[in-house]
């Protein structure tokens, strides 16, 4: 059997299906800075359209680059989290 299949053998790995610590942390503070800084956005986005936010999401891309949130898919080379 392949590993991280389940069997009826004691002896076989099972699948983990537990989310890393890191893993919850990171969705944690991505969650809170969605929460915190992005979500009372949208009242302008929806009354005044994108363009008068944009500015304000400059902003707030530079502060996801500083909480070395930006591009968690991408390599560190590339900007990413890595």
């Amino acid at each position: 059997m392949r590993p991280g299949c389940s069997a009826g053998s004691p002896d076989e790995t099972l699948m983990d299906f537990n989310v890393p610590t890191h893993i919850q942390e990171l969705v944690q503070r991505v969650h809170a800075f969605v929460y915190d800084e992005l979500i009372p956005l949208e009242p302008t986005l929806l009354y005044d359209g994108f363009a008068a936010v944009l500015p304000v999401l400059r902003e707030k891309r530079e502060q996801v680059r500083q909480l070395g949130l930006w591009a968690p898919a991408l390599p560190a080379d590339w900007g990413g989290m890595g």
